[in-house]
């Protein structure tokens, strides 16, 4: 697979426009006469069967992508076959001998001549090779179909178990290329962490082999596909690029723009993944309803999550805030569809916040030592969490649960628990309201120089709102260590 010529054309070829819809191996109708499609109908037909093959839309495209640049036919109408005379046929190369062809029940004229078919059966060996994992091949992390890292091995097995596409014996492997081509093409705001591993070979040949270790192989970093929504699905706007979102009047960049849609909106899918023409844009474009506008939004920028539109948040940086938190199990608001931003925030709350963000819990044998709360009191869990890890002590015998925090106490907080992202010894800053013999000077200090908050005077003894403590927790969270 992977390199391709053009096979001689077929006698009495029309140019005819051939079906859009997937066929299967043993569908008794007519052959369709050749004509290259659109880019748009070939990637919504990839996008199409890749769905109901429970396939990343962004894998299948990629291989049509890296095969054949996305050609059934060259311009004289002739079927794309593989250079090296491997039988490769057609936009997806599929390779299979006349035994197979048989076994199969796969037919040879329908796979040189009908696109809808010829990408159907693409999807058909890389279902069978995905099926290899923890087998043949590597199954990768929980194997879970919708995460992009997890197809690797099932993508190298669709070129080939050959010499060629080990990374430690090549640079540029059929499979690396091919993810960085799909992060490329699909504006994909990550690098891919992809798959380290050891191939064995025997007598000096080339099919890769892989020891019992290495058929369950991690990756640290995973990416879900953004293309597998389906109508109905609840997601939310996102970008780590941009701080707000093209809504379009159709589904293509070049389509008049009108609006822009904030990060962390709530939105709802009201149909399938469309695309435009452009070979370069893998991605699609998700049908929305944002604003009383019906419009189009980039599936790069859509993400799977139901966030919340507080009917008394407005602020969009609070918006963006409010959201990171909430779509991460971090906070919530109240039944009535408020979150009340400027309540004050208990003790108790920003301790079950924090030990949320940094996914901490105390062992279960260990007891609070403060006096002043039960194991049946609310947030006792959470209290007993911050007290292990001295985030929170109180003072005197007292946590003080249910007391509003004050920013001063939110400084010792937050300087405590991401002591490891915060500057270690900070330049002195003079505050107008908060001298260097403040009993925490050290730690609004900290604060002030690392970025998060920009405040002078401090207001130490005030007390903390919930959407300050929201701020300052994901700005916390988001700092590069």
């Amino acid at each position: 697979m992977k390199k391709w010529l053009a096979a001689p054309a077929i006698a009495g070829a029309a140019a005819l426009l051939i079906s859009t819809s997937a066929l299967s191996a043993d569908d008794a109708v007519e052959t369709p006469e050749v004509e290259e499609l659109s880019y748009k109908e070939k990637k919504d037909l990839l996008t199409e069967t890749a769905l109901e093959h429970d396939i990343p839309p962004e894998i299948l495209k990629a291989i049509a992508f890296e095969e054949t640049a996305m050609r059934q036919f060259d311009d004289e109408g002739n079927t794309i076959r593989n250079e090296n005379e491997d039988g490769g046929i057609g936009m997806m190369q599929v390779t299979l001998n006349e035994d197979d062809l048989e076994d199969r029940q796969v037919d040879r004229e329908r796979l040189e001549k009908d696109t809808a078919y010829n990408i159907e059966i693409g999807a058909d060996l890389l279902n069978e090779k995905f099926e290899w994992s923890g087998n043949i091949i590597p199954q990768v992390n929980d194997g879970d179909r919708e995460i992009l890292e997890n197809w690797y091995f099932a993508v190298l097995a669709y070129n080939g178990l050959d010499r060629r596409n080990d990374p430690e014996e090549n640079d540029h492997t059929y499979q690396d290329d091919l993810y960085e081509s799909l992060a490329d093409n699909n504006l994909l705001e990550t690098d891919f962490d992809l798959p380290e591993f050891e191939a064995q070979y025997s007598d000096d040949g080339n099919r890769m082999r892989f020891s019992e270790d290495q058929l369950n192989i991690t990756t640290e970093q995973t990416t879900r596909s953004l293309q597998m929504f389906e109508e109905g699905d609840n997601v939310y706007s996102y970008s780590e690029d941009v701080s707000a979102i093209s809504f379009r009047e159709e589904p293509a960049v070049s389509s008049r723009q009108v609006g822009d849609v904030a990060l962390y909106t709530p939105l709802t899918v009201e149909g399938p993944l469309e695309h435009d023409n452009n070979i370069a844009n893998h991605f699609g474009f998700y049908p929305l309803y944002y604003a009383d506008i019906n419009g189009y939004m980039a599936s790069t920028y859509v993400r799977e999550g139901t966030v919340t539109a507080f009917s008394d948040i407005r602020r969009q940086e609070l918006t963006e805030a409010v959201g990171f938190l909430e779509i991460r199990d971090i906070i919530s608001g109240y039944p009535d569809g408020t979150f009340r931003p400027n309540e004050p925030i208990y003790r108790r709350h920003a301790a079950s916040m924090l030990s949320k963000a940094l996914g901490l819990e105390a062992p279960e044998d260990y007891e609070l030592k403060a006096a002043d709360m039960n194991k049946d009191d609310l947030g006792y869990k959470a209290m007993k969490t911050v007290e292990y890890y001295g985030f929170m002590t109180g003072s005197g015998e007292n946590i003080r649960p249910n007391e509003n925090m004050t920013r001063a106490q939110m400084a010792s907080v937050l300087t405590a628990a991401f002591e490891a992202k915060l500057p270690a010894n900070p330049k002195a800053h003079e505050f107008e309201d908060v001298p260097l013999d403040f009993w925490n000077y050290n730690a609004i200090n900290t604060l002030y120089q690392s970025g998060l908050t920009n405040q002078d005077p401090y207001r130490p003894g005030e007390d903390v709102t919930r959407s300050q403590f929201a701020l300052f927790l994901q700005r916390a969270m988001m700092m590069e260590e």
